[in-house]
């Protein structure tokens, strides 16, 4: 904390990884990307999404101009709340966020990641072999619908469901970059497919929020990059898949 200089009692944060810790005006926690990723994020992203209209937490040096301190790392304690009623106002931040680092090249970090995320990642879009998940319930299937995809990749950020923050003073806020090189639209049917299972939202969401006629071959992608990481994280959650992969499976055929 004092390396930050943070300020006031620390309190741990929930949500996430369950590792975060509110001091003050910092929010800490220890690396969860690549220490690549953090210099970027400072270096070139920094001043691209500030032409972005959003408020995006970006990270904060310590005192004596490091990023990363004893494996942990500080970012602005950002306000707001997470309404979760407004999925098309993520989808919109989520094409904000990828339009202001559009002509940005894919940073090599990018491909370095060996997390289960990655792995996911790139089993979801045909790009490696069936990682441990192979055998998860509905990969078959949809492996067997996805269809090619011709939208430019850039960054994305891939975990927006529940890390942007709304007021009604300020323009929308960013946390937790997660950084993928992705079409946009992949990065806003992540969100469709969180909200519907995870956050309650109906299941039409799925026919509302894409922005292109291709959406349900991201909304495919979306799905096997969810349950293939829940299931090298050891994650027996698939049963909260079952009604999506039936809807974006039916929706195919049809």
């Amino acid at each position: 904390m004092e390396a930050f200089g943070a300020r006031g009692r620390a309190e741990k944060m929930t949500g996430g990884r369950g590792t975060a810790w509110h001091a003050g005006d910092l929010v800490l926690k220890p690396l969860d990307m690549p220490v690549e990723a953090l210099g970027w994020l400072d270096d070139t992203a920094r001043p691209l999404l500030a032409t972005s209209g959003l408020r995006v937490s970006l990270p904060v040096r310590s005192r004596s101009g490091e990023l990363l301190v004893d494996d942990w790392s500080a970012f602005p304690f950002v306000r707001g709340s997470h309404p979760v009623d407004r999925w098309h106002d993520v989808a919109d931040v989520g094409r904000r966020f990828a339009a202001a680092l559009a002509d940005e090249p894919r940073p090599a970090f990018i491909a370095h990641r060996t997390d289960a995320w990655a792995r996911a990642d790139r089993f979801a879009w045909g790009e490696a072999e069936a990682p441990v998940a192979n055998a998860a319930p509905f990969v078959a299937a949809l492996v067997a619908a996805r269809q090619h995809v011709d939208a430019p990749s850039g960054i994305v950020h891939a975990d927006l469901a529940g890390n942007v923050l709304f007021d009604d003073t300020a323009p929308p806020a960013v946390i937790d970059p997660s950084l993928f090189w992705r079409p946009a639209e992949y990065s806003v049917a992540i969100v469709a497919v969180d909200a519907v299972c995870f956050h309650g939202a109906p299941i039409s969401l799925f026919d509302t929020i894409g922005g292109d006629a291709g959406f349900r071959q991201h909304l495919i992608r979306a799905l096997l990059f969810r349950i293939v990481t829940d299931a090298l994280n050891g994650r027996d959650i698939y049963a909260s898949y079952r009604a999506a992969v039936d809807r974006v499976l039916a929706s195919e055929a049809s």
